[in-house]
């Protein structure tokens, strides 16, 4: 059974996490832990991705994992190297990939 890590946030972080836990158990992903938006999320997140304890983190959104850019830019780059996609409820699932432009100002 393939491992993941559910990710929810915001005033129906409650229902969020339902819905995706249940997609989770229908699609045969054993779940680690759901996160909720705390202080030490990001650090949870890592500290799963870095030791590979789960294949696949399941958000309803990528900002779930945070707000700030560089934060879930970092995330994503973490992810990608161990292997771990990370699956957008409003993509439908799909893998998130690092779509993020760097300013080329100069």
């Amino acid at each position: 059974m393939s491992k993941c890590c559910v990710i929810c946030v915001g005033r129906n972080a409650d229902r969020a996490a339902d819905r995706i836990e249940a997609y989770a158990k229908k699609a045969d992903f054993e779940i680690v832990e759901t996160i909720f938006k705390d202080t030490k999320s990001v650090e949870r997140l890592k500290f799963y991705i870095e030791r590979d304890f789960i294949i696949s983190i399941l958000v309803s959104s990528i900002y779930d994992i945070s707000s700030d850019k560089d934060v879930v830019k970092g995330i994503m780059e973490l992810a990608a190297e161990h292997g771990i996609s990370i699956n957008d409820e409003s993509r439908g699932y799909e893998p998130a990939l690092i779509s993020f432009e760097e300013d080329n100002a100069g």
